[in-house]
């Protein structure tokens, strides 16, 4: 069996840096494609059911912003299938899972980090009064076991949100971070956005969850990670500082 991309990452032991992006435009594509960077696909579906690059329409009516101005999904996979690039792959509608496992199966599994918010590890501490809740990115925990027990060289990713904004610098969260690790152990889930502060990651809280084989996730745009050396997977939403993917 191929091994997953979260394999070869712990494997190379080094932090990989991956792009994040809510636009996928043919230009930007087609670059990230020929510097063998990576790509970043937020995959929805419309009241319809019809599947499309994006967020889903409750969060624009709950958010006031205009619409993102993707390409068209299927082409954008396309471009993608002759290609060797690791993508993530972000499930922004929980009505979304049956799109999410047809482009799994068009770029292979071994290559793709399939994203979503987990309302298991919905919180209410860092929530900000009147922040809204978009009902439709959650789904539960167990339909990132199921997507691993398919597709066994996937590698899955678990956001949580409205986590405590000193979680990794206090004592006072132990069991709760305990909590957390055990809980995406038990469903193989492979890597983790916890969404806070990213200047608050140290080697420590990376290994917290590297013991248990879970690479975090953090944004290396407004942090400082040249004190970390233990592995992670950093996000950018500038393509030229990712990594490349002879590096993988």
């Amino acid at each position: 069996m191929a091994l997953s991309f979260s394999q070869r990452v712990l494997m190379s032991k080094r932090p990989v840096v991956l792009f994040h992006t809510w636009t996928v435009t043919r230009e930007l594509l087609t670059r990230a494609i020929a510097e063998k960077r990576s790509m970043d696909l937020d995959v929805c579906v419309d009241d319809s059911g019809n599947p499309y690059l994006g967020h889903s329409k409750e969060y624009h009516d709950k958010t006031y912003q205009p619409l993102f101005n993707s390409m068209p999904m299927w082409e954008a996979i396309g471009l993608i299938a002759r290609s060797a690039i690791p993508v993530i792959v972000d499930c922004k509608h929980f009505e979304a899972w049956p799109v999410v496992e047809e482009v799994v199966v068009r770029l292979g599994p071994e290559r793709c980090l399939v994203h979503s918010f987990v309302s298991d590890l919905k919180f209410d501490a860092g929530r900000l009064q009147g922040e809204p809740d978009f009902v439709t990115e959650w789904s539960p925990v167990q339909r990132l076991r199921l997507l691993k027990a398919k597709f066994p060289s996937i590698t899955t990713t678990a956001s949580a949100k409205w986590l405590p904004a000193d979680l990794l610098i206090s004592d006072r969260y132990d069991a709760l971070l305990d909590r957390i690790a055990n809980l995406l152990k038990e469903n193989q889930v492979d890597t983790v956005c916890l969404n806070v502060p990213d200047s608050t990651f140290s080697d420590e809280s990376l290994r917290r969850f590297l013991r248990e084989g879970i690479i975090s996730h953090l944004g290396v745009d407004y942090a400082d990670v040249t004190q970390l050396s233990e592995v992670y997977i950093g996000e950018t939403d500038r393509l030229e500082l990712t990594s490349r993917g002879d590096l993988f």
